[in-house]
This record gives structure tokens, C-alpha cells and sequence, in this order.
């Protein structure tokens, strides 16, 4: 079955297409640690498909849930790649160079969580 494109206009001006394709725990260098790899295939105005995968760290969200006394679900989690998906559409020009560099830690986590009014 043929995947359906959302789309979403970004405020740098670029018409993005994207899907969600899949998570799966994943583990990055660098001292980020063990968390979740959420795969989006997106096409910018129109270009070819290409992807990019928003990693949520699994030490971020557990500090958030010691913090405040609940855990987030996984329709909250993956809501928190998608924020940082859209974060991404909206202030960076070149996504395909984003590869792997699109991370949801404990620099962010609280910020993109208020934008879901889930803080």
C-alpha cells in the first residue's frame, strides 16, 4: 500500500512532503546514548525523496518523566520527533545535510513538549 505525503509549509519557504516510515531503538555515539531513531522520507518542493531520521533520547525522556511524576507514552514520544521534525522544516535550508544530526535531548525535550501543551 502506497504511503500518503503530509505536507507542511515552512517558514524558510520550502514546501516539504514527509511520511512517517518507522522507529526503532538505536543507539548514538558521542556520549547521546541509547534512544529511539524515528524515520521520515520527505521530499523538498517537489525534489526527490530522501531521508531523515529524528533521534529522541531515552536518558532525556527518562529524566523528564522523574521530573514530573509520569511517562510519556509512545504517541507522545514520536509527537516529540514530529515537533522536532517541524522545528527542523521551519529553520534549517538544507535538510538532506541533517541526516543524523536531528536529536530530541535534554536541551530541547521541555521546549518541544510545551508546543504540545504536554509540559
Amino acid at each position: 500500500m502506497p504511503r500518503r505525503y503530509k505536507s507542511y509549509a515552512a517558514e524558510t519557504g520550502v514546501v516539504y512532503r514527509y511520511f512517517f516510515e518507522s522507529r526503532r531503538s538505536s543507539v548514538r555515539p558521542a556520549g547521546i546514548g541509547p534512544g529511539s531513531d524515528y524515520t521520515f522520507v520527505l521530499a523538498a518542493d517537489q525534489g526527490p525523496p530522501f531521508v531523515l531520521r529524528v533521534f529522541v533520547s531515552e536518558k532525556a525522556v527518562a529524566g523528564w518523566q522523574a521530573a514530573h511524576g509520569r511517562v510519556l507514552d509512545p504517541s507522545e514520544q514520536y509527537a516529540l520527533a514530529k515537533m522536532k521534525l517541524f522545528c527542523a522544516f521551519d529553520e534549517l535550508e538544507n535538510l538532506r545535510e541533517e541526516c543524523l544530526s536531528l536529536v530530541v535531548d535534554e536541551s530541547n525535550l521541555e521546549e518541544l513538549l510545551a508546543a504540545l501543551d504536554l509540559v
